[in-house]
Formats: structure tokens, C-alpha cells, sequence
């Protein structure tokens, strides 16, 4: 089995879940952005993007105004795909960009939605989770329900678990 970590971001739970060898190691709290409950369109609509990610980049002092940050590689090529295909329908202006900048920060623990796509979790619970994960680690939001295929995703790139 494989023991590298995953997380977990439930926007319905507003939660970060640290998995690691197919365990909960941790759940924090998470302040999501001011339109969490809708899907991620475009940049600028508010919505925490859903769907599989990894962190790409790890920030930490000058590097981001949020203490520290884990960057995801958002858009990835299904929510390039979605938007493009959203923007040939019409759904979407033509002017409108994808978006990008996604990340997993601290200055949370407001208990209220923030941010403008992102997930905040306090510094010491950013500073833990920094400790623990590296660049490519995985990482699944969900809206509510967990995606078709979350738990062979996590077996194939980390850890296997069950979806509660």
C-alpha cells in the first residue's frame, strides 16, 4: 500500500481531510470562497473548483500573502475541456478566462466564505498540513457527494480509502 498522503476537501462539510496509508490522519475546518456551492465556471465566479487536482507548488513567506499555500494545478486538462466546451455552447462569454490560482492556504478560521476560489484553514493547521504533504500530492473536492472513482484514484496515486 502506498503511504504517501491525500486530501480530501469537502465543500459541502467545509473540511480539508489529511489521508495517510488509507487513514484519516486529520480534519480541519475550512472557510471556502464567498460562492462555494456552485460549480467553477470561469475565473472571477467565486466557486471552489471541483474535481482532482495535486499540488504543484508549495508557498511560504514572500511567496504568498496567506502564510503559506499549497497550489493546485488548477485548471487541469477536464476543466480545460469544460470550459472550452462551455464557452463554444455560449454558456460563458467568449471575453472569459478560465481562471487559476487555486489554492489550499492559511488565514482561515473566520467561520464565514472568503475567499475567491480558494480553501483557508488557520496558519498552525496550513503549517501542519505544509509539514505534511509534498508536490504532487493528490488532491479530490467534492461538492457533496464523493466523484465516481475517488477511491481507485486515491489507490492508484496514494492511499486507498472508502468514502464515508
Amino acid at each position: 500500500m502506498n503511504r504517501a498522503p491525500a486530501i480530501v476537501v469537502s465543500n459541502r462539510e467545509h473540511t480539508v481531510t489529511l489521508y495517510t496509508a488509507g487513514q484519516v490522519t486529520r480534519v480541519y475546518p475550512a472557510d471556502l470562497s464567498f460562492n462555494w456551492i456552485s460549480d467553477k465556471r470561469r475565473s472571477g465566479d467565486g466557486a471552489v473548483p471541483e474535481g482532482r487536482y495535486r499540488v504543484v507548488a508549495r508557498k511560504s513567506g514572500a511567496q504568498t500573502r496567506y502564510h503559506k499555500a499549497l497550489l493546485l494545478d488548477y485548471p487541469n486538462a477536464e476543466d480545460r475541456r469544460r470550459f472550452d466546451a462551455e464557452r463554444r455552447a455560449g454558456t460563458i462569454p467568449a471575453s472569459a478566462s478560465i481562471g487559476g490560482l487555486i489554492e489550499i492556504h492559511g488565514h482561515g478560521g473566520r467561520s464565514v466564505d472568503w475567499t475567491d476560489g480558494c480553501v483557508a484553514i488557520t496558519n498552525p493547521e496550513i503549517d501542519e498540513l505544509f509539514a505534511r504533504v509534498a508536490i504532487g500530492t493528490p488532491v479530490t473536492v467534492v461538492g457533496g457527494e464523493a466523484p465516481a472513482g475517488l477511491d481507485d484514484f486515491l489507490t492508484s496515486e496514494g492511499p486507498s480509502i472508502g468514502w464515508r
